[in-house]
Formats: C-alpha cells, structure tokens, sequence
C-alpha cells in the first residue's frame, strides 16, 4: 500500500514509478475511447492550470467545479489540489433552479467557480455580475497563462489540512459540506483497497458521477492510490441505455465496477435479449453495490438473468458509507440476508448485510433518544456503551474512524452535533440499523421516522408496502413524508406513475392502498396523491429526496397534475 501522507505526495509517488501508465479513459456513446490521461499527461495539464489558480490568489480557497463528465473535470480537481485550493464538485443544476448551487457557492464562500464557457453561459446573472466569484473558464484562460504557469508552486499541505470539500447528497436535508482531510482520504482509499482485493491488473468501469463521493473517490482518486486503469460512461449515457454500462465492462474486461441498487434493477428491465447475448461479463469480480437500500431481490434478478453472461453471483458486494466518512465504512463479499418480521404487518423481510465489522471502524448501534445530550453532542463515552442496543435491534448507527471528516464546512452548528459526539470521536450517521452475527444491516434513516400513536415507522417500509400493492399498476415509485410531526393526520404518500398506464386508472387504486395501511401497520394517509412520471426528486445517487417532495406538496406543485409530464429532477 502507499505510504504517502496527502494527495499530492501521492500523486508525486505515482508520477515517479508509472508515468506513462494509462490512469482514466473516456468513453463515447458507442464505447469507444474517445480520450485518455496518462499519469504524465494529467500532472502536466494539471500543473500548468494549478499555476493560473494561484496567480488568482485561490490558495487556501473553496473553488467550485461545475463541469460535464469529462476530463476537463478531473484535470480541475487535480489543479486545484496542486494549487492549494480546495475543490468543491457540484452537479449542474437540471432546468432553471440554480438555489442549491447558489447556496452551495454562498456556504462555502468559494473564491472561484472553474467550468467550460459553454457552461458558463447558463450561469444564473447573480454569481456573474459583481467580482465576489471569479468565474475561470479553464478552456478559454487568459493570453497571459503561460508566464502565470511558470510561477506554479508546489503547496506542501499537512496530513489534517483540507484536500476536498465534499457536499451530502441532500436526500433529508439541505446539502453539507464535509471537509474531507488528506489523512482522511488517504486511509479510507487504503480501507477501500483492501476490502476490494485491488491489485494493479484490476480494470475499474464506471458511468457515476464525479460529484457524487462514490464516483469521485471511488473511481477518480482510489485508481490512483492503487495503480488502476479506470473507463468512463457518461452518466446520461448510461441514463439512456442501461447496457452501455454491462458493454463496457465486457468490452474492456472490466473487473471492479458497481451502482445503487436501481441501476441493477434498470439493467434488468431494460436490457433486451439480443443485447444480453453479446455479453461477456466473467471478468467481473466484484460488483458493489450502495449509496441506497439494498434489495436482495434486484441483486438475484441480476444475477439469475446476466449469469447467462457470465455474471457471477459470488462477485456481489454491498456496501455502506456516506460523505461524512469521506466514502467508505464497510462491506462484505457475497450476498448475505437476514429475515425478520416486516416492520409494518406480518409479513417477513429480508435485509442485506452491507458489512462484516473487522475492527478497522469502530461501528455501535445505539438508541440515541435514550442517550441523554447527544443530540448536543454532551455524551460521553460511557453513556454511549451505555447506550447500544441488544444485538438484532434497531437503533442509530454511530460510527468511528481515521478517515472520518473534520467536519461540515463553515457549520459549527451542525458540526458539533453531528462529529465526534461527546470527544467520544464516534459520528452520529442519521441511519438507522442493526448488528446481527457480526454483519451490519440498514433499516432506514432517521429523520424519515413517522410516528402515530406510539409507534414507530420508517417512511421507506410504508413506501415498500405501497409499492408491493401497486407494483405492475402503473407506480414507479413512490414517497411517504409528514407535513408536521406534530400532528396527529399529516401524513402524505406520493405515487408517481411510470406512463405505462392512464394515471386516472392508479386513482382507482388509492381506496384499496388506503383500506390496507389501515388494516396493516394502523396507518391513516391524510393524502394520497398521484404525481407526473419523473417528478419525485432524486439525488444522484438515486436517493429519494423526501423533503424537496414535502416542499413541492406544500407549494401545489402535485395539485390535479397527475395526467402531465413534468421535468426529470434526477442530476445525473
């Protein structure tokens, strides 16, 4: 394993034993490799532009990256990191609403926006007039760059000291920045390496975004901790035509590649015979699967129709992590599933293990409600042992580790009640899980408890009723949310229709969904309501944003529209 101390002595390392091996490879629509970076050619196009950066005065500056999947991405993230910047991905914003960029930009207090100019004329007029943000476009820069370049200095950055600005994903919450540190990312690409075997013949495979931490850090900076060659799809490529993922891997013999858990169920719905047929995936050893729920269901369904292919259900891989931990928290080779009695009714359900605990993160599950102040962060060690639950039940998962966060960008609010609980050094997660036989397994999130009448209940079990009922009807999926907590009637669940049939024909169905959660788990829906195909709003990871599905509710954006179309909010 490498033993550097930040990125750019990484990199430094890599330079020096492999410059000219192929490090990242870009695919076009076809799948052909339309551009590659040798380990050479990305630190040369990288100095040269970390040298225009810092005669801007960017050192020690958030620098916001707004760019298409593409190299020009990647050559930006590394400038900025040799510049001594701290570079902050974002997603271009789909449609018109910019806020959450703009806020992005705001909280973060960038110094720089760098994008293409053709990007950059779609810039809402309130980040280009004032000279607040310097927006560079890195494919058009000044006549004088190249003296500027001349001037490069290498930065020398502490192990603690910020490398990246990583934000959330927002799916319960506005986004956060997570300061990702040097030290951080470094032992969580060594965590990352070694649960995944990777070793330098591995070919990685992706089509995630580089906004998104499991594109970034998982494909982007992990290759070049471990010598790996890695292809790029473009995700609205893969959006369009699910197969040019499984093409890729076939074609490039790609051995480590994976998604959330709905780009699995995507390839299985959408991927035709003929197609399944010129496949050759037995190259593929290990196939990870997170940023979502799990569902052991879609990974058989994969694995029972692309075997055919050489898919090999023994590369299956959940995993779990989040920003917060810079990416990585643990997983387990193969699919392991535990039964228990379903949450809401009688029936039973079955959870995957998305990690075997080895030691190498502390990870407690914990009922926080009972721990007294550690919403405030005033807990101590003790009151958290105190505090786990018995092995099999539900609670918050906590977790410790070296690669943990410094925390959220300029939010010492937030900060303090969410890292290092306590001093204790543990992170509250928001997710809520259980311990059994060694193996963790996510149940949900916390904020998208519901509770009626003593009980409790995660939104997602209501949604997996919903859409057990109305699978096959019409419902491509659907959200379950509380207009006020407080309340004893606000809950309202969304179904979004998938236009295969009249969404009039779904209405007819709401009585029978109604008379069931009432039956069932003793729910009573305030409002059901069924929303346009692609409204939902989703993460890029896929994640359900449950609260921009509250706002849009409040704001009548679902009112008597469920026979219109209306703009796919998910960012790929």
């Amino acid at each position: 394993m490498p033993t550097d101390r930040d990125l750019l002595s990484l990199f430094d390392s890599r330079l020096l034993s492999q410059p000219d091996m192929p490090l990242y490879s870009f695919l076009d629509r076809d799948g052909a490799v339309r551009q590659s970076l040798t380990v050479a050619s990305l630190f040369e196009q990288a100095r040269d532009l970390a040298g225009v950066l810092q005669a801007y005065g960017l050192r020690r500056q958030a620098v916001v990256l707004l760019y298409p999947h593409g190299s020009e991405f990647i050559v930006a993230f590394f400038a900025a990191l040799l510049a001594g910047a701290y570079p902050v991905p974002v997603a271009r914003p789909r449609g018109r609403d910019w806020r959450v960029l703009t806020g992005i930009i705001r909280a973060s207090r960038a110094g720089a926006l760098l994008t293409l100019s053709a990007t950059a004329r779609h810039l809402p007029a309130e980040l280009t007039v004032g000279e607040l943000l310097q927006i560079v476009h890195t494919d058009n820069l000044p006549a004088r760059r190249t003296d500027r370049m001349a001037r490069w200095q290498r930065s020398v950055p502490e192990s603690r000291d910020i490398a990246f600005i990583q934000y959330t994903s927002g799916s319960t919450s506005v986004p956060k920045g997570v300061e990702i540190t040097h030290a951080g990312i470094l032992h969580n690409c060594e965590l990352i390496a070694e649960a995944f075997a990777c070793r330098g013949p591995d070919i990685g495979v992706s089509w995630l975004p580089f906004h998104h931490d499991m594109g970034l850090i998982g494909h982007v900076i992990t290759p070049l901790y471990c010598g790996i060659h890695n292809y790029f799809l473009a995700p609205a490529d893969f959006a369009a035509s699910p197969v040019r993922w499984l093409q890729a891997i076939s074609r490039y013999r790609g051995t480590i590649s994976g998604a959330p858990d709905f780009a699995y169920d995507h390839c299985h719905s959408r991927v035709t015979e003929e197609e399944l047929t010129a496949l050759d995936l037995r190259s593929w050893r290990l196939a990870y699967c997170g940023a979502q729920r799990v569902s052991a269901d879609t990974l058989r369904k994969f694995a029972a129709r692309f075997g055919r292919s050489g898919f090999a259900a023994q590369a299956w891989h959940p995993c779990y992590g989040l920003a917060e931990a810079t990416l990585y928290v643990c997983s387990r080779q193969g699919l392991l599933t535990h039964r228990q009695k379903g949450r809401l009714g009688q029936t039973e359900r079955e959870d995957v293990s998305i990690g075997a605990l080895n030691g190498r993160v502390d990870i407690r599950i914990v009922n926080t409600e009972a721990v007294r102040g550690v919403a405030e962060g005033e807990v101590t060690e003790v009151e958290v042992a105190e505090g786990e639950v018995a092995e099999g039940e539900i609670g918050e998962i906590l977790v410790r580790s070296a690669a943990l966060g410094n925390g959220y960008h300029r939010d010492a609010v937030s900060t303090a009640a969410t890292f290092d609980v306590g001093m204790t050094g543990f992170l509250r997660t928001g997710d809520l899980g259980y311990i059994h036989e060694g193996n963790l397994y996510f149940t949900g999130r916390c904020k998208t408890l519901i509770k009626r009448r003593g009980r409790s209940f995660h939104a997602e079990d209501i949604e997996a009723e919903v859409e057990a009922l109305l699978c096959g009807k019409g419902v491509e999926r659907s959200a379950a949310f509380e207009l006020n907590p407080n309340a004893a009637d606000s809950l309202v669940i969304l179904l979004e229709a998938d236009g295969s049939v009249d969404p009039r024909l779904i209405e007819l169905s709401i009585p029978v969904l109604q008379s069931r959660l009432c039956q069932s788990p003793g729910i009573l829906a305030t409002d059901i309501v069924v929303a346009p195909r692609h409204s939902l709003p989703l993460t890029s990871s896929g994640k359900l944003q449950r609260m921009r599905c509250r706002e849009r509710y409040l704001a009548g954006d679902y009112l008597n529209r469920a026979d219109k179309e209306c703009e796919h909010e998910k960012e790929f």
